[in-house]
């Protein structure tokens, strides 16, 4: 073999390489543009939330009024989310401080002025969660339901005499939100949630009227931060 073949040899060889690494190329960029979630919902977290309460008060009894228990409320919550495609399932449980009270006085034949206090010092939930993730998996928005749990202390005066109780009542709880993720680990959340205990009696049965019976229908909206792991 001359050395004019030899090169020509190595030319050649030298243009099929180039030709090969630029036909490689765009094979391996396109092998590459998978789209991936920005977000994963996944993992545990916890949290704080403030908000504001609105509990209507019913009076199934001889006084016959219904007034509004109002307050801020406050707490920390936790949790845990697992995703599935856009899916997410998840559990959460809060505990919450709240300064819900109302008073009222109603004027009765022969009893004369009865005065009912009730307020509301904390609750608590345990909840399932269930939201939709969206395209870019940093916003979700979900239901909620579950059960609820709450100190309710009433007071009623009649004839003179106070009579207070304190006790911790169940309820139903059930609402509604949308989070966004808001870095990696960070997320901000807006929620509502309505809980309702059913019929409560007061303390005790006064003479004439009998026992004041109330129920207690809760609407809390609060806003609050999660950590995730």
């Amino acid at each position: 073999m001359t050395m004019d073949s030899i090169k020509a040899a190595a030319a050649a060889l030298a243009i099929l390489s180039m030709t090969g690494a630029a036909e490689a190329e765009p094979r391996r960029t396109n092998a590459t543009t998978i789209k991936q979630p920005v977000h994963q919902w996944t993992g545990f977290y916890v949290g704080g939330n403030v908000g504001y309460g609105v509990a209507g008060l019913t009076d199934n009894g001889p006084l016959a009024v219904t007034s509004n228990m109002t307050g801020a409320i406050g707490g920390i919550q936790a949790g845990y989310n697992h995703q599935i495609e856009s899916i997410v399932f998840g559990v959460e449980a809060d505990i919450q401080a709240s300064a819900q009270e109302a008073t009222y006085t109603r004027n009765l034949p022969i009893v004369g002025d009865l005065t009912v206090s009730q307020k509301i010092p904390y609750f608590g939930t345990v909840r399932g969660r269930i939201g939709y993730a969206f395209d870019c998996g940093c916003v979700m928005a979900y239901g909620t339901l579950g059960w609820a749990y709450g100190a309710y202390q009433p007071s009623v005066t009649a004839f003179g005499i106070t009579l207070s109780g304190d006790y911790t009542r169940s309820a139903l709880a059930a609402g509604a939100g949308v989070e966004w993720m808001v870095s990696k680990n960070w997320s901000a959340k807006l929620e509502a949630l309505y809980l309702d205990t059913g019929n409560i009696g007061s303390p005790t049965s006064f003479p004439i009227i009998g026992q004041v019976h109330m129920r207690v229908r809760d609407a809390v909206t609060r806003i609050g931060i999660n950590y995730h792991f």
